[in-house]
């Protein structure tokens, strides 16, 4: 038996759990800015673009790997603690990104090489899936009341600027060592940088305190033949709590098929040439990069005025800009897209700099990662990642773009039923 209590939030470092997040994301996204080389080099075919597809294919296999990650770290960061649960997650992926780094190719290794790329980029999809919603439940521990919101929103742009970060990081390296030298070897140097997160890990171990105390009996501790029992009745504790999991699950199914339709579908509808493809990422890094002001503000609102009035009015806000900025982007160019994005963004972004910490302050301390983290990625698979798909398929037969622009609002009809529960929840202690 093991009982949870939380610690009072202490005056430690909580913009730690940000650098982690920010690293971590980087060390994920990386592995997409460089698909063709990696293709190139693990994926022999008749053609480039098919070793590209190869390699694209083991790309979405970490986002696959998401939701198991989040069933076993979540519960396990209530288990034993957040601080174990986050320095395991970032070992993994620092680990992960430093044997990418270091891999032989299918040329030097054979088939060993491509097997071993895949299982690597498995663990990466793992380490996400708990060290999101974990780095948020524990910022929010971490901080006091006053300031929560915003250390919070900070956590939450982390992920944003870890992206930013590899797309810039892999274009200095082709502009320094040559697009060829990229191809051949100079691929490696961003997974190397990326293994720097070991070196952060050591580091965070000795200056983050734990915000969950552990009472537990000896045999609790962390072997494989006492955890593994102890997680199987973690998890059937979690079933007990399926109101509140899909609860969260609606909570944040508005935003993220909002975030898909404008960054991923959008982005490929306009990008009909090589050149509208380059203006279209241009276009999103840009819009995305202004928005990260925007989460930060989010936050800051929210210390001041609440996390269900800022939820509330930023799900109308984004409702009623989104609906015409697809409808606006579903024309297919650049300019249409630039239109889009700048409408609907700012909305989205004051959604993505609170929304975390709802999620994870209706829950209950002694459950807070499990049920966020198997929430929000079981939300991000099923309505998220799915409607670039559905839309493209809307498209493809025709329908008015009208139509398709009313994609979201059943979503936002549950995000709203979502936030109407939540209420008289958000004063629960942290």
């Amino acid at each position: 038996m093991i009982d949870a209590i939380l610690v009072p939030a202490t005056k430690a470092r909580p913009t730690l759990p940000l650098l982690g997040n920010l690293l971590e994301w980087y060390d994920f996204a990386i592995y997409g800015y460089l698909a063709q080389a990696l293709g190139d080099a693990f994926f022999p075919a008749e053609s480039s673009s098919a070793a590209l597809l190869s390699s694209l294919a083991v790309f979405a296999v970490g986002f696959l790997m998401r939701p198991i990650g989040s069933l076993v770290l979540g519960p396990l960061a209530d288990l034993y603690g957040r601080r174990r649960m986050l320095l395991l997650s970032l070992t993994l992926m620092g680990g992960s990104s430093l044997l990418i780094g270091l891999l032989p190719t299918r040329l030097q290794w054979g088939e060993t090489a491509t097997v071993l790329l895949v299982l690597l980029r498995m663990v990466q999809g793992f380490s996400v899936g708990g060290e999101y919603t974990g780095s948020i439940a524990f910022t929010a521990e971490l901080t006091s009341a006053d300031r929560r919101g915003l250390m919070c929103s900070f956590t939450s742009s982390g992920a944003q600027i870890g992206i930013a970060l590899a797309s810039l990081v892999v274009a200095g390296c082709s502009a320094l060592l040559g697009e060829q030298a990229l191809m051949d070897w100079g691929w490696r140097l961003p997974f190397l940088m990326g293994s720097s997160l070991l070196a952060l890990t050591v580091w965070m171990q000795h200056r983050l305190p734990e915000t969950l105390e552990i009472e537990a009996h000896t045999e609790t501790t962390i072997q494989p033949r006492h955890w593994l029992q102890a997680l199987g009745t973690q998890l059937q504790t979690l079933v007990e709590h399926r109101r509140l999991l899909v609860q969260v699950m609606a909570l944040v199914c508005a935003s993220n098929v909002v975030f898909y339709l404008l960054y991923v579908f959008l982005v490929t509808h306009s990008s009909q040439s090589p050149a509208e493809g380059v203006a279209a990422r241009t276009i999103t890094s840009a819009v995305q990069l202004i928005g990260l002001g925007i989460t930060t503000l989010s936050g800051w609102l929210v210390d001041r005025y609440g996390l269900i009035r800022i939820n509330g009015v930023g799900t109308a806000a984004m409702v009623a800009t989104s609906l015409p900025a697809l409808a606006i982007g579903l024309q297919g160019s650049p300019v249409t897209l630039l239109i889009a994005l700048s409408l609907a963004t700012p909305a989205l972004m004051v959604i993505l700099g609170s929304q975390g910490l709802l999620g994870v302050t209706i829950a209950p301390p002694e459950q807070r990662c499990g049920v966020f983290s198997i929430a929000y990625s079981t939300s991000v698979a099923l309505c998220g990642g799915t409607a670039p798909l559905i839309a493209t398929w809307m498209v493809d037969q025709n329908i008015p773009d009208g139509v398709i622009a009313l994609y979201p609002l059943p979503f936002a009809a549950a995000t709203c039923w979502a936030l109407w529960q939540a209420k008289g929840k958000t004063s629960r202690a942290f």
